[in-house]
Formats: C-alpha cells, sequence, structure tokens
C-alpha cells in the first residue's frame, strides 16, 4: 500500500484564467493575460493623447517630449517583461 506524503513544495492551483505561466501561479495577484493587454492599450492611447496635446499646443513641447518618454519607458518595460529571452 502506498502512502501519499505531504510535500510542502505544491502549489495550490487558483483557476485565475487565464495564468501567463504556471510560475504565475504561485502569485496569487499576477495579472491575466487580459488586464496586460488593457494597460498596454490604456499606454498607447495616452500615447497618441499626448501627441496630439503637444501638436494642438495644450502642452509645451518641453513637457510633452518628457511625458512620452516615461509612457514609452512604461510601455517597453512592460513588454519586456513579457518577452523576455531565455
Amino acid at each position: 500500500m502506498m502512502v501519499a506524503e505531504e510535500d510542502n513544495n505544491l502549489i495550490d492551483f487558483d483557476p485565475k484564467y487565464p495564468c501567463i505561466l504556471p510560475d504565475d501561479w504561485k502569485e496569487k495577484n499576477s495579472p491575466s493575460v487580459y488586464e496586460i493587454l488593457a494597460t498596454t492599450n490604456t499606454l498607447k492611447r495616452m500615447y497618441a493623447d499626448k501627441v496630439k496635446e503637444i501638436e494642438e499646443g495644450i502642452t509645451s513641447n518641453k513637457l510633452g517630449e518628457e511625458a512620452l518618454r516615461n509612457i514609452a519607458t512604461n510601455y517597453q518595460t512592460i513588454k519586456s517583461l513579457l518577452f523576455q529571452s531565455r
């Protein structure tokens, strides 16, 4: 008769679909694919809105360019986390 031993290294499966990778099951608050997509789409929209503000003269070029750099940096950071080289 085989007796199952308790293994503390097992990860409890939380069926929060969709998970990006099985490693994300360790962290209950990992963002779903939909949350990441919503974030990147929001950053794209923010970038386009800021470009429009600069073109219309609502925002100065100096402040606008700084804001565009920050938005682009955030977008690239998210993308680099998702597509890390293995």
